[in-house]
């Protein structure tokens, strides 16, 4: 699997050396940490923090802390009410602008099924984004739907594939769009590591994003005493 390996590497350093004078030419650096934590059989707790930057560790772009609550109907649906919140520095679009602080609240239905051998995963989010910077507070509606895939290489390595699409429920519907491919690994049975690639087209910019994802699962039920 070293193979795998040396490929994800050959392709981060090649993307890095294509960086230009601009952010939005530069690769930028997505670093991710994402919690699910079992309190009983249906319910758990999820929990995230984000790092964005325009360059591999510097030019800031946002923080993005969030958590919520998720259900399991059964195997294959799960339903999830979410809070974030969100530290924007917008210089890439606006200039002589203060960060914009957001408030966003999401209802998720994610559903999972195999297609002949293939797994398939939906992701239906609805967003309430209530957005303050120096100028104004506005309150966003946005739908996004993400189609994607986890092909298994064997017990420890896997690739995940996705994309996702944007429809905003007030001025110009579409604005973005998401493609991501990632090489994950399992270090342990309750911890994974993703290293991928996300295509961000936003705001008619077309951005390269490296994203370092770390991925924990605990089970905080209590354990039955004989």
């Amino acid at each position: 699997m070293k193979h795998y390996f040396i490929a994800i590497t050959f392709c981060i350093g090649s993307l890095l050396s294509f960086g230009q004078s601009n952010p939005e030419k530069k690769t930028g650096t997505w670093y991710m940490f994402s919690g699910t934590h079992q309190i009983s059989e249906r319910l758990s707790i999820n929990t995230g923090i984000q790092l964005r930057y325009y360059e591999l560790m510097s030019n800031y772009n946002l923080d993005f802390f969030y958590s919520g609550v998720t259900y399991s109907i059964n195997s294959n649906t799960l339903l999830t009410c979410n809070y974030g919140y969100l530290d924007i520095d917008r210089s890439i679009e606006f200039t002589n602008i203060t960060n914009t602080i957001e408030h966003r609240l999401w209802e998720q239905i994610t559903y999972n099924h195999n297609l002949s051998k293939i797994p398939i995963h939906h992701r239906f989010r609805l967003e309430h984004r209530f957005l303050h910077d120096i100028f104004e507070n506005t309150i966003q509606n946005r739908l996004r739907y993400r189609l994607g895939t986890t092909i298994k290489l064997n017990n420890t390595y896997y690739i995940n594939a996705n994309n996702e699409f944007f429809l905003n429920l007030e001025g110009e519907a579409f604005r973005e769009n998401r493609l991501y491919i990632a090489f994950g690994f399992h270090i342990h049975k309750t911890i994974k590591v993703e290293l991928g690639y996300l295509n961000q087209h936003i705001n008619a910019l077309n951005l390269d994003r490296l994203q370092v994802g770390l991925h924990i699962k605990t089970d905080l039920r209590k354990k039955a005493t004989h």
